[in-house]
């Protein structure tokens, strides 16, 4: 598990190590531009020349200690100085000292040569305002130069907690961050302008973490340890019994895709509870699911009953329809259900419309609306959504006693409490069909396996989002299809469940 901070949780992290530690300021920038080098020699092997831009604060300061070891490592370096004369810090004088008793010159301008490598060191984390005169025309020149672009901490212009751009910002191809990666590198403006993002450890003590509180984290591959547990003495029905009551007339494709998506989590069975017309196709594409169909409404509450008798996971709302039969089935889901369910797509929007209704329930629910949906159930614009979802979000979550998957390019899971846990995996190729059925079966699979509520949630949606990432490697961004994540499940659970 890794926390990921805030500026203000980042700017008492440092200030903590530096004044109540005591680790001396000057220590952490030279393993900071330690680490940048680091980078820098991967990307740049033969040594072509480097351009470092730096302001008169601390990460101005990062940048002159990076453009000084680079220059001993016998790479040919120019220091471009866009601050003012008067606006500089302690650490930055200092820098600029050592700098210039080695012959390193500060230029106020570009120089006109080619560079292979351009390196950001003119704002940081802490920045607030918006970048202004000289200092955003440097930004701008910089973006046009014909380099690798390399952001000391982050890209100077971003905000660290929001990912808005304040006035413009550089465009780094990688961003090497200190300690923590920060929360504003993946929203906004900040998923496109990080590049790839490099987080090092430069010395920040556990307690300086602690102390600073985070409230969002995410998890690593290690944290697949967290997965259902499998046993030699088991049958199928030691792991679960999945209902997916999900198609409507003809709409047999979520059906299917978050039923076999469960089964690929390792449930023991599943069972589709659909319309008659998606029998055929269902049956054909997924023989190993038991099918229960209806036609009309009396079959419709029938299905419904006979889930909440067999069930011990129910998913409700993939291609179900939002016409007044589903509106019954999902009302008397709610109110005579025994199990968790795991309310998905259609069930959201026939709840926007009478979201009261969710009180009607005892059980434990997760919901997995995305944007768009969420936008419809709290009945604000998506725009206004996106400025505060942590607080929107949690804040649904308490009110409603439920744990709430809300979907975008980085996800988020909540289930009101303080801590929220952010999915970091995943790829811009899952943004297509299918792929929102496949993570409410991936959720189903574990609450089936025995995980709590909101951990199920959490590894759920951190496991559809690395199987989204072995379809990728495997038929790329462009190409790859709902279908392709459930192949990747077994890529991702096959070592780690046993």
């Amino acid at each position: 598990m890794e926390y990921i901070v805030t500026k203000n949780e980042m700017q008492s992290i440092d200030a903590y190590t530096i004044e109540k530690i005591g680790i001396p300021q000057a220590v952490l920038m030279e393993r900071a531009a330690l680490a940048v080098v680091e980078v820098v020699e991967k990307i740049n092997p033969n040594k072509g020349r480097v351009l470092v831009a730096v302001e008169g604060g601390n990460n101005g300061g990062d940048g002159l200690a990076v453009a000084r070891i680079l220059s001993e490592k016998g790479y040919p370096v120019d220091v471009y100085y866009v601050g003012g004369i008067n606006k500089t810090t302690e650490m930055f004088e200092c820098q600029k000292t050592i700098a210039t008793q080695l012959g390193i010159r500060l230029r106020k301008n570009v120089p006109n040569k080619d560079f292979a490598v351009v390196v950001d060191g003119i704002f940081g984390v802490g920045l607030s305002r918006e970048v202004e005169g000289e200092q955003k025309k440097a930004i701008v020149k910089l973006n046009q130069i014909d380099a690798i672009k390399v952001a000391i901490d982050i890209p100077s212009g971003l905000d660290a907690t929001t990912g808005n751009i304040l006035g413009t910002a550089f465009r780094a191809d990688y961003t090497v961050t200190f300690g923590l990666k920060k929360l504003g590198m993946f929203f906004s403006d900040g998923i496109d302008y990080c590049g790839k993002i490099i987080c090092r450890n430069i010395g920040f003590p556990d307690n300086a973490i602690r102390q600073a509180k985070p409230k969002i984290y995410a998890y690593e591959e290690k944290d697949l340890s967290r997965l259902p547990k499998r046993f030699n003495n088991s049958n199928k029905g030691s792991y679960g019994r999945v209902a997916v009551i999900a198609g409507s007339k003809n709409m047999s494709g979520a059906a299917y895709l978050c039923s076999k998506a469960a089964y690929s989590t390792g449930v023991g069975l599943v069972k589709i509870y659909t319309h008659e017309s998606n029998r055929t196709i269902i049956q054909s594409q997924l023989p190993e699911a038991i099918m229960m169909t209806y036609n009309d409404y009396e079959g419709a509450l029938s299905s419904v009953e006979d889930a909440i008798k067999w069930a011990s996971v129910i998913v409700v709302g993939p291609g179900l329809g939002v016409d007044s039969t589903s509106e019954r089935m999902l009302y008397e889901l709610l109110l005579n259900s025994e199990v968790p369910m795991v309310l998905d797509a259609d069930a959201l929007n026939i709840l926007s419309n009478n979201l009261e209704m969710i009180r009607t329930t005892s059980v434990p629910i997760v919901m997995t609306p995305h944007m768009m949906e969420m936008s419809r159930l709290i009945g604000k614009k998506v725009s206004v959504l996106a400025k505060d979802r942590f607080k929107i979000a949690t804040k649904f979550s308490r009110e409603y006693d439920v744990t709430l998957v809300l979907k975008d390019a980085k996800s988020i899971v909540t289930d009101g409490r303080e801590q929220i846990y952010m999915n970091l995996a995943g790829n811009n190729g899952m943004s297509t069909g299918g792929s929102g059925d496949v993570l409410a079966g991936i959720i189903a699979g574990m609450l089936a396996g025995g995980l709590p509520l909101f951990e199920a949630a959490q590894i759920g949606t951190y496991v559809h989002c690395l199987a989204g990432d072995k379809a990728a490697e495997k038929k790329g961004k462009y190409a790859m299809l709902a279908s392709d994540i459930i192949a990747g499940i077994s890529e991702v659970m096959k070592d780690e469940c046993c």
